[in-house]
């Protein structure tokens, strides 16, 4: 399991869209024929190739030379990190037969690879619900990791060949606190063999105060690993929010600041586990159990980390959130609609088999999985903070 790469949703900086529905017609977009086909139309665009005698060259093409030329580019289904594994695991095996798509689809990922860069978009679905009208195919929530020229191209892509609708996808101050409590929730429940301090420690959070003043643009503040799990338990009275409740009294009784006060917003958050902003996102690779795992206080062996399962319940909230205000509204409708109804859930996969994290997804970069050698594409965790 040495040469597996990291699972593609960890330790990458995505930027945050939301999809309308793709519509295909009759020919199913998750059928490897169609995936063939639409990576092979991409590279031609990206390629600046001759397409029916129009030449699709974009603008920005100097400013991306230094990547090299693009070598492949390729669409393909994506499952859990359990598939993912699986599907390396095949690849590696010369007896192998044909590849076998894995048994749950979570979505799509779109791979670039440039002589001296990679890059990737995901395109995620609900995988417990997957309805959409006949002929069209729901994967709301997309995340990209690409820079500017090529992104605009890519989704400029997204919106002809799928006569789709894409937008930022902005995260409500709601929404992005809701995701840092499922963490604490769940690494508080009695059954998590795992602790806030250790899995979250250095915690930070930004408030912005968007159009009110340019005399002050945000404050950062910082709570040390040793007090995070304190403010946890002084707001417990809140269950659902003990430590942005927390957090509000503090910052209230010492900066004499109402941080739910609607002209003030949460920005961003940044901790081990996680960096979120409003339409930012960089998630690290979840602690896994040892091989024998067992709680004092269940009395039972547990399935996943309390962390898996925060990360599993956390992904499952953020595409909804993107379905949930794909209405495509004027960004001042959608905004209002969705502060008024943070999109939230508590559902989460119960069970999942205890498997090692694919290698080197502790690491802050990724390596390119075809036969070039190998680069980095991933800045450190840390440098993120600048970007979010």
């Amino acid at each position: 399991m040495n040469d597996i790469p990291p699972y593609p949703l960890y330790n990458r900086t995505y930027n945050l869209f939301r999809l309308s529905p793709l519509h295909h017609g009759d020919a199913p977009l998750l059928a490897d024929r169609a995936l063939r086909t639409h990576a092979k139309r991409l590279k031609e665009q990206l390629k600046g190739d001759n397409v029916r005698g129009v030449q699709v060259d974009f603008a920005s093409a100097e400013d991306t030379a230094r990547l090299g030329p693009l070598e492949e580019c390729t669409w393909e289904l994506l499952g859990d990190e359990d598939a993912w594994i699986d599907r390396h695991i095949q690849l590696q095996d010369p007896d192998s037969s044909q590849l076998a798509p894995p048994a749950e689809v979570r979505g799509i990922e779109v791979s670039l690879e440039y002589e001296k860069q990679s890059y990737n978009a995901l395109l995620l679905r609900d995988s417990a619900n997957t309805t959409a009208p006949s002929g069209f195919s729901s994967l709301p929530l997309l995340l990209v990791k690409m820079p500017g020229p090529i992104r605009e191209v890519f989704l400029q892509y997204l919106r002809t060949a799928f006569d789709a609708h894409v937008a930022p996808l902005r995260l409500s101050s709601a929404f992005i606190t809701g995701s840092m409590e499922t963490y604490f929730k769940h690494l508080s429940a009695s059954t998590s063999t795992q602790s806030i301090q250790d899995v979250v420690r250095q915690l930070s959070v930004q408030l912005a105060f968007p159009n009110t003043t340019t005399l002050l643009k945000h404050i950062d503040i910082t709570v040390a690993a040793a007090d995070v799990p304190g403010f946890v338990a002084r707001g417990k009275h809140a269950p659902q929010s003990p430590f942005t409740t927390a957090l509000s009294s503090y910052v209230a009784k010492h900066l004499a600041l109402d941080i739910h006060h609607p002209k003030t917003q949460v920005a961003r958050i940044s901790c081990n586990s996680f960096h979120l902003g409003v339409e930012r996102l960089k998630l690290a690779a979840p602690d896994t159990l040892a091989d024998t795992s067992y709680s004092d206080r269940s009395g039972a062996s547990q399935d996943a980390s309390a962390s898996q399962l925060a990360v599993e319940e956390f992904l499952t909230s953020l595409v909804r959130e993107a379905a949930g205000s794909g209405k495509f509204l004027p960004d001042d409708l959608t905004s209002s609609l969705r502060d008024g109804t943070p999109s939230s859930t508590s559902s989460s996969r119960a069970t999942r088999r205890k498997r090692a994290v694919s290698n080197a997804a502790a690491t802050n970069g990724t390596k390119k999985r075809s036969k070039a050698k190998s680069r980095s594409v991933d800045d450190d965790m840390d440098d993120d903070a600048d970007v979010l």
